[in-house]
């Protein structure tokens, strides 16, 4: 009998509700899709690399090697490597390097994430920052040179190399000169 009740009274609510229900926004990562305009698609978008761990793997395991003689210190070198592993997770999701047909979209930052879109005519170079440990693990950082005094740099950029060829490929061929650059 209850149970008859509490369907008379739903069904009741459903009459009674409005139909459309106003949308609410949701704060969300901004995806790649939502920055580009009428006429535009990806060429490349730049994966980030593994590698962006790297510095925290070797504070964990000297956490570990340093923790069997001096215990504390251990901890809060462990510590240090779970807080590095988090601002790097973080990193990580939002660092975003795309190249479209028109421009170069990049996201950056921690506290204050910047998304800037650069048209072509706005790009002096693309640079590739290659350390030892990139070399080895296959990772650059890529320095986007604009006009002015304005650069921004990318780190960990996995197919940096396949991002510079794709861009020259790109902004030679509007000039007419198909000349690729080499290493």
């Amino acid at each position: 009998m209850a149970k008859k009740q509490q369907e008379k009274d739903l069904s009741r609510n459903q009459e009674t509700a409005p139909k459309d229900k106003p949308k609410v926004k949701r704060l969300r990562k901004t995806s790649v899709d939502d920055l580009l305009v009428n006429g535009e698609h990806v060429v490349l978008q730049a994966g980030i690399h593994p590698g962006i761990y790297w510095k925290t793997l070797v504070v964990f395991i000297v956490s570990i090697l340093v923790g069997l003689f001096i215990f504390p210190l251990g901890v809060l070198l462990a510590a240090t490597a779970l807080a590095m592993f988090i601002y790097n997770t973080l990193l990580k999701e939002i660092l975003l390097l795309v190249l479209t047909n028109k421009r170069v979209l990049v996201r950056y930052g921690i506290l204050q994430v910047d998304v800037v879109d650069i048209r072509f005519s706005k790009i002096e170079s693309i640079e590739l920052e290659r350390m030892i440990p990139g070399y080895l693990m296959g990772y650059a950082n890529v320095v986007i040179m604009g006009t002015g005094n304005r650069y921004i740099v990318i780190p960990f950029v996995g197919n940096a190399l396949e991002f510079r060829r794709a861009y020259n490929a790109m902004t030679l061929s509007e000039d007419g000169d198909l000349a690729e650059q080499e290493d």
